[in-house]
């Protein structure tokens, strides 16, 4: 029989996991709010707390974008920790910190559910074409027990280790993603200075040794200048980057590329672009090369 599965966090990744799931016949059902009235339109269920959600599922995913939104649904007598129960998984696919991980982990332990860290790497657009990465980590067979609910929704999902391991690959991810990404714009506008045209870049650069997985996806948007619509907006990366560099402080590490590409990402919020997609960094540093001319 397929799981009830409960979306803490109806945004960018838990609309793209009811979207996998319901089709495999799962019943995907999410807390009411005004961002979630038309999810029955597209075949979920509501229900009107976060306890009714826990009461109700089988599973839950938590996909929610900050600590404080997550104490909020977990706490209280209407929060997802009142309705726990023997038999309930819940699923943290939060990019959180590593001690925020543990905290939340050491209070859903006081409870009869277990919880499992599962960070997914991916856009919606990587998601959906299959190439999304889901790192397991925690009860190794509770993981087993889960996968191939989490396959369904990346077939590329993996047991990691103990809990925590999965945000820690996730921390790392970002990183170089977000690197990458300032390399990526830095490299072609360098390009585009020596008067090199966008698309030849494109064609050679990307069979080259410079060529990746953030080149293949992102040297496009910079060629086109198109920053919307997108999924993957500067403001997830803007947010992470500061998270992967407490834990940078935390480790006493001096990480003097993560700190230069998270400055680019306070920049794009500087410039209130945090909407546009991340390789608008690119715009960024063309225009320091317009001021650096006046």
């Amino acid at each position: 029989m397929a799981e009830k599965i409960g979306i803490l966090g109806l945004g960018l990744i838990g609309r793209v996991a009811a979207e996998k799931l319901m089709p495999e016949g799962h019943e995907c059902y999410a807390v009411r709010r005004p961002s979630t009235e038309d999810f029955p339109v597209d075949g979920g269920k509501l229900v009107e707390t976060a306890r009714e959600l826990a009461e109700t599922c089988d599973i839950v995913i938590s996909a929610l974008p900050n600590v404080p939104a997550s104490h909020e649904a977990l706490d209280g007598p209407d929060g997802l920790l009142a309705g726990a129960h023997e038999g309930l998984t819940i699923i943290e696919m939060n990019t959180f910190g590593v001690e925020d991980k543990e905290e939340i982990k050491a209070r859903v332990d006081a409870t009869a559910a277990v919880i499992l860290d599962c960070p997914i790497s991916g856009t919606q657009p990587i998601i959906r074409a299959g190439n999304g990465v889901i790192m397991m980590s925690g009860d190794e067979a509770r993981c087993e027990a889960v996968k191939p609910v989490l396959e369904k929704i990346c077939p590329k999902t993996f047991y990691v280790g103990e809990y925590g391991t999965g945000i820690k690959l996730k921390l790392m991810i970002n990183f170089m993603v977000g690197a990458n990404t300032v390399a990526l714009a830095e490299g072609m506008l360098f390009g585009a200075q020596m008067g090199l045209d966008p698309q030849l870049m494109i064609d050679i650069v990307g069979p080259s040794a410079a060529g990746s997985t953030v080149f293949n996806l992102r040297s496009g948007i910079i060629k086109d200048r198109a920053w919307q619509p997108c999924a993957g907006p500067s403001k997830l990366l803007w947010k992470d980057l500061d998270i992967v560099e407490e834990q940078a402080d935390a480790l006493g590490l001096s990480a003097p590329i993560l700190r230069l590409c998270n400055s680019y990402y306070k920049k794009i919020e500087k410039a209130g672009r945090l909407e546009d997609e991340c390789a608008v960094v690119y715009e960024i540093l063309e225009d320091e090369i317009k001021a650096a001319a006046e």
